[in-house]
């Protein structure tokens, strides 16, 4: 089976595709077309010529600097947006029609390699819109002219606040205002069976008929980092968000937080409810158990017991001693060991009045005693 491939944008956030990419190649999943908008046409564009290594090693090291033309006190900062800054864009912004981004078609231009895009056996699409038309314009590689494509790449995703992209007179900006997931694009060609992977981006998402389509849809569980937030270890951890969820889009692994192989998951499912295991995920993540690694059930419980343990060696004054409104708004983890001290000595109608400012810490606690209890 072949698919279409839609890459959305998102900024930093494009970080995730490059996860998606790697799993995809692992399961030896076939794409016969790319469509894609901002971050995700340069991403897709990677996709095409076959650069996965290139891809990976940009990511790994990009930084502002590399997109932007800024002033040398903003160069070293990793969060374009931090509140500091926001002057100083403004400035930028209201003196030079936008921020350049000159620093990334100089990068593009270094890392797309046109003719390798052309000559692959798969179709590449861009979204961008027209500020000249006021309309979003599709473009297929046929439709570019040769020796323009980084300018289209660029055209696509000139974020608002960033100086429009001028092509035969005409003027673009970012597709993502329009139509950040272009869909469309492979609808249109006739293709039924899609993946479309969701950077959770800003932009404006369309709605479509998909009746009648196979659409696998692989949304970023948890955005690591800002749309211009250029965070080392927020990038790290979108890329390997982006092949967990895919390797679970497809089946090869199972969880929502944590990741476990299928057939473990389903033979833990033989023995534990649904609830029991979302439960006991919920307490790894809040007790800092490593989310990027595969697990057994076992596995994963042991290591939330021992952080569980643990905490509770060193802080067993406070949790016994603790006062519930001052519980609540103290370290997770804290509060989690109280909710486990309450349940653990009976006091369920104190519990039941408080299960909606609990939520999901409940399951966690209740997964904590009930494995607790097993041992």
């Amino acid at each position: 089976m072949e698919y279409g491939l839609v890459l959305a944008g998102g900024g930093v956030r494009g970080a995730y595709q490059i996860g998606v990419w790697k799993a995809l190649k692992e399961l030896k999943i076939k794409v016969s077309a790319v469509s894609g908008v901002s971050i995700g046409a340069v991403n897709g564009a990677l996709f095409v010529q076959g650069s996965k290594t290139k891809a990976e090693r940009l990511w790994n090291k990009i930084a502002i600097g590399d997109i932007i033309s800024l002033p040398k006190e903003m160069e070293n900062d990793e969060n374009l947006f931090k509140v500091k800054n926001l002057m100083k864009i403004a400035k930028e912004i209201y003196s030079n029609n936008g921020l350049d981004m000159s620093p990334l078609e100089n990068l593009l231009n270094e890392i797309v390699d046109e003719d390798k895009i052309r000559n692959s056996e798969i179709d590449f699409g861009i979204a961008t819109f027209s500020l000249s038309e006021k309309s979003e314009n599709y473009y297929f590689i046929k439709d570019i002219p040769y020796g323009k494509l980084t300018e289209y790449l660029m055209a696509s995703a000139c974020f608002p606040g960033f100086k429009a992209r001028t092509i035969d007179e005409k003027k673009f900006i970012d597709g993502g205002v329009s139509n950040n997931m272009p869909i469309n694009m492979l609808l249109e060609k006739g293709i039924e069976n899609i993946i479309a992977i969701d950077v959770k981006g800003v932009g404006f998402y369309r709605t479509f008929n998909l009746a009648g389509k196979n659409v696998i849809n692989i949304k970023c569980s948890r955005p690591q980092t800002g749309t211009f937030d250029f965070d080392r270890d927020g990038i790290r951890k979108s890329i390997q968000d982006g092949y967990y969820d895919c390797m679970k889009a497809f089946g090869k692994f199972s969880g929502v937080l944590y990741s476990f192989k299928a057939r473990d998951y389903a033979a833990a499912r033989r023995l534990y409810s649904k609830e029991l295991i979302e439960g006991i995920e919920i307490a790894a993540n809040i007790f800092g158990v490593n989310p990027y690694k595969l697990y057994t059930i076992d596995e994963l419980v042991g290591a939330v017991m021992n952080e569980y343990f643990e905490y509770v060696r060193q802080h067993n004054g406070e949790i016994s001693g603790g006062v519930f409104e001052k519980i609540k708004n103290a370290d997770e983890r804290l509060f989690m060991t109280w909710i486990v001290d309450v349940l653990e000595k009976g006091k369920s109608d104190f519990v039941k009045e408080k299960l909606s400012i609990l939520g999901e810490k409940y399951d966690a606690a209740s997964a904590i005693l009930y494995f607790k209890s097993q041992k």
